[in-house]
């Protein structure tokens, strides 16, 4: 992997866990064949997830808004409001 890349972040909205892949499930409900039902969720309660990110500053995980500042930096609400970096 090059360095540059960065692994998606997901956070859980129900327990809080943070992950890099969500986990898939398949229920086949006793077919052979599709339709099967197929869903995606935490890996560990099976809850909904989110993307996240990380704010450059503080360094917490952001799954709402945030800022992007002019030299790339993605800061937190608060971080961005603490820090008064306006525009």
């Amino acid at each position: 992997m090059n360095i540059l890349e960065v692994m998606p972040t997901f956070i859980c909205l129900d327990c809080g866990c943070i992950f890099e892949e969500p986990k898939h499930w398949v229920e086949r409900h006793g077919l052979d064949s599709p339709p099967w039902e197929e869903w995606s969720g935490c890996p560990t309660c099976g809850g909904a997830y989110t993307d996240a990110i990380t704010c450059d500053i503080c360094g917490e995980y952001i799954t709402g808004t945030y800022v992007k500042v002019s030299d790339g930096q993605l800061i937190c609400e608060n971080c961005y409001i603490e820090k008064e970096l306006g525009e």
